[in-house]
């Protein structure tokens, strides 16, 4: 069972999340509170993740626990890799809320496609810790193969490239991503959010 932490901008809105929350029987909802427009990095009790809705950036919690935060305010790189784990839209569904729940629970990192694109075209930040250097767009094809469990050969011809040319490129991607071998890379690039989960 998932202990959940939900810290909202309304006493509406953190019980009505818990309300929804608590129907899923692998999760328990062990606080649900909101916080006021001041108040900067609110502290929470024990939980395993903790779901913040509808807050500015500074009102974010930072605990060092998982932390999915809700919200149509933009998600700096930086501030993600540091104490933030996934982040979805303020109309994001129940199911989409759940899953990505279980997602952060298990280390992985949470965005939309939208918010990835963003990302995927945006200038890097100094200090950033979740990504490494970029991939280019042909590497993120390379990489979403390699997590289809396509061998050098199988994307050749699939890109309508040399099999030379598609080893260079999973080398690549393994040099960018800091990795040993193809899975590490896969792995990897589903935590930071470059391969759909």
């Amino acid at each position: 069972m998932i202990r959940i932490a939900i810290v909202a901008d309304t006493p509406s809105r953190a019980r009505g999340l818990a309300d929804l929350l608590a129907e899923d029987e692998r999760l328990d909802v062990v606080e649900a509170r909101s916080v006021s427009a001041g108040t900067s990095h609110p502290q929470t009790s024990m939980a395993d993740v903790i779901v913040a809705v509808g807050l500015m950036r500074h009102q974010l919690p930072r605990s060092g626990r998982p932390l999915l935060a809700v919200t149509d305010v933009p998600i700096t790189r930086d501030e993600f890799g540091r104490y933030v784990h996934g982040w979805l839209p303020a109309d994001a569904s129940a199911a989409e809320l759940i899953a990505a729940i279980f997602a952060i629970a298990q280390n992985f990192v949470v965005l939309t496609p939208e918010q990835r694109k963003l990302w995927l075209h945006a200038q890097p930040e100094d200090n950033d810790s979740v990504f490494s250097e970029a991939l280019t767009r042909r590497e993120l094809q390379v990489l979403r193969m390699l997590a289809d469990g396509l061998g050098n050969k199988e994307i050749a011809q699939q890109l309508g490239i040399s099999e030379h040319t598609a080893k260079f490129h999973v080398a690549q991607i393994l040099a960018k991503l800091g990795a040993t071998s193809r899975a590490e890379a896969v792995a990897l690039g589903m935590r930071r959010g470059l391969v759909p989960i």
